[in-house]
């Protein structure tokens, strides 16, 4: 089918930056995956076979790990140690040897499928968001406000110590056959310190004036052409920093640098926001979740393309090929990042040139790709187990085709279900309830949460092409499955709400759980006390806040005495902002204590004090319990049994869908 015809014309118009040409307009943009080297080349070959067109790839550590300070000199990336100098003959080398190589790989994985490739250079700056013992480092003494550490302020002699290194490290990309380079200019990084008003206090060349914040960059750009000739690309991330008070860099201003930088760059990459949004609150992590709109940074890119001649790349929680064409159409931009989106599919370009849209695996906005704080993992995605395991969840043809029965039709017997069906299996998947999706269907009943629905829609769309059999709207037993006689049997039924042993709770009339408040079951006053327990995720705040806007005057107690902590950075401080500015009370470190009457008992943790509500609904939200019980009575009376997901231990939809896959796989 023709681009034309699939609906996405200029979505797949060739574009030419600095001499090369992309052979369509989505980018997958840079991001540290912390894969093994043969897992990243994989999952880097996958996401170009799937047709996107430029990819960038992190630069190496000759700039990023650049320290200022003593130490005893160490290998590069020792926490605790002083990496080489980048600026000696000695560190130049060392650098050459460790970079150029890797990138070469790369390189090589991404030209061998028609893509092209970029490589980013920058510096964290005074955000230094990982353990280290040197001081963090910056145009002045203006801390970061994540990690709130005080930067030094960098004298002329370390700036200009900085600009070499990342020239050198500009040399090492394009040796190494990137087609670009990306200097990091966003997410609240030096770059990005140096251009702000609200970092930059200097009162010298470097800082002041728009003119002489942006010197830093017109320097790098300088000293990089030196070396590698000045017409090879060189692009910029260009950030800005929300509307939080006094942050520096606003709509405006970013389109100001760009009007000033623009005649020296091949292209501005806009992406908005910082490391975790904190900064006057909450403004916005540049890895946002599904609370926020679509395409956000958009209005933002299109001042930066009004304001200068270089192509605009925009990135910020795209998954859909359909706002990506239409933001080429609005002239918003001529290329869209679209990394989430390719990392929940990677086929997702060749789907929608293909007339194919429709079958993409849409990307949730958990964030469980991308940890924020301290719960960064490796690559890894809520819907697609696939992802940082290309090679390992290959689904390869079975040797002998089996009867394969499934219990279970949320996220982990659904991934079964597909995975096994691919494999040429036929199943049978089964559930009591009348319809797919599990518990993450039923959280889609929330508003808030309505993006949880598309988890649901595709599993629809892709059992309906294979040999699966539904068995929906039917109880199954121990006996109704032995008896059936399936060569394999996978066990995926979720879980039960956990129920605190809390005196008077049990079987009291004012009480019900989160999943009956969804299902529309229960029956609530005007006053609602939430009860978290000791879960530390998103369940209880969520229901608190689909229970506010429901119109219902909610307070959250949880016994951590963190907020929702379990939860990324990025995700955990808008849902705390959206509560606080509704007025939903937040009572952390405090527990239910007992339930009676119309009313309910709390108890303060640290100051060992109780307090009585009366007239209040209690939602509980503590979690969920394995519901295990139909695999204990299948043991012993099916020879191959499965037990996966949250009926094995609750925890997240990633764990449910790689599970899943390995179920499919293992049969």
């Amino acid at each position: 089918m023709s681009p034309t015809a699939s609906g996405f014309r200029r979505l797949f118009e060739p574009l030419t930056i600095g001499g090369f040409t992309l052979r369509n307009r989505i980018v997958n943009t840079t991001h540290h995956t912390a894969l093994s080297e043969e897992r990243e080349l994989a999952y880097l070959r996958r996401r170009a076979q799937g047709g996107a067109a430029f990819f960038g790839i992190s630069g190496g550590p000759g700039a990023l790990g650049f320290e200022l300070g003593p130490g005893v000199p160490g290998a590069p990336g020792q926490w605790d140690r002083k990496p080489p100098s980048p600026l000696t003959p000695e560190g130049i080398q060392l650098y050459d040897d460790l970079t150029i190589p890797r990138l070469a790989k790369r390189v090589d994985v991404i030209h061998a499928e028609g893509a092209r490739c970029f490589s980013q250079v920058g510096h964290m700056g005074a955000g230094q968001h990982w353990p280290t013992i040197a001081p963090v480092f910056g145009p002045s003494n203006v801390a970061d406000p994540y990690d709130a550490l005080v930067p030094h302020a960098m004298s002329e002699e370390e700036i200009e110590a900085i600009i070499f290194a990342m020239s050198h490290a500009v040399r090492r990309i394009c040796e190494a056959g990137c087609d670009a380079v990306e200097l990091h200019g966003a997410h609240g990084y030096l770059l990005m310190q140096f251009m702000s008003p609200h970092f930059n206090r200097r009162a010298d060349r470097w800082g002041g004036s728009r003119e002489n914040r942006v010197r830093f960059v017109l320097e790098i750009l300088s000293a990089s052409c030196k070396l590698v000739g000045k017409d090879y690309p060189i692009g910029l991330r260009l950030g800005y920093e929300g509307d939080g008070h006094g942050r520096g860099i606003t709509t405006e201003e970013a389109a100001e640098i760009a009007r000033l930088l623009g005649p020296h760059l091949a292209y501005v990459s806009v992406s908005g926001g910082t490391y975790s949004g904190f900064a006057d609150g909450f403004d916005g992590a540049y890895v946002s979740p599904w609370y926020r709109e679509p395409a956000f940074n958009a209005e933002t890119a299109a001042a930066v393309r009004r304001a200068c001649s270089a192509p605009v790349l925009v990135t910020g929680r795209i998954a859909d090929a359909s706002i990506a064409e239409s933001l080429l159409a609005e002239g918003v931009c001529d290329m869209v990042g679209m990394v989430r989106a390719l990392i929940a599919d990677p086929d997702l370009p060749n789907k929608a040139r293909e007339g194919r849209a429709d079958e993409v695996r849409m990307c949730l906005g958990m964030s469980e790709c991308h940890h924020i704080g301290r719960h960064r993992v490796p690559m890894t995605c809520a819907v697609n187990a696939a992802a940082g395991r290309e090679e390992e969840m290959a689904v390869t043809p079975a040797a002998t085709r089996k009867a394969v029965v499934i219990v279970g039709a949320g996220p982990a017997g659904l991934e079964a279900a597909r995975v096994a069906g691919l494999r040429g299996h036929k199943v049978y998947l089964c559930d009591d309830k009348p319809e797919i999706g599990g518990t993450v269907r039923l959280l889609s009943r929330d508003p808030n949460r309505r993006n949880l629905l598309d988890h649901a829609v595709y599993f629809e769309t892709e059992l309906a092409k294979l040999d699966v059999e539904f068995v929906l709207g039917h109880r199954v037993e121990a006996d109704d499955v032995a008896e059936f006689g399936a060569d394999a049997v996978i066990i995926a039924t979720g879980g039960t709400p956990v129920l605190p042993e809390t005196p008077g709770l049990a079987g009291a009339a004012n009480v019900c759980t989160a999943l009956e408040v969804l299902h529309g079951r229960a029956r609530l006053g005007r006053r609602v006390l939430v009860v978290g327990g000791i879960d530390n995720h998103l369940g209880a705040p969520t229901i608190a806040e689909h229970l506010h806007d429901r119109g219902h005057e909610v307070e959250m107690i949880s016994e951590p005495m963190d907020f929702a902590y379990g939860a990324e950075d990025g995700t955990r401080l808008p849902l705390f902002t959206r509560l606080r500015s509704k007025g939903v009370t937040l009572s952390l470190g405090v527990r239910l204590d007992e339930v009676s009457g119309d009313g309910a008992v709390v108890l303060d943790l640290f100051a060992k004090t109780r307090r009585r509500s009366d007239d209040v609904t209690v939602v509980l939200a503590c979690g969920l319990d394995p519901q295990d019980a139909l695999y204990r009575s299948l043991q012993g009376r099916v020879a191959n049994l499965h037990l996966i997901g949250d009926a094995l231990a609750p925890r997240r939809v990633m764990h449910a869908t790689i599970e899943g896959a390995r179920a499919g796989l293992a049969i």
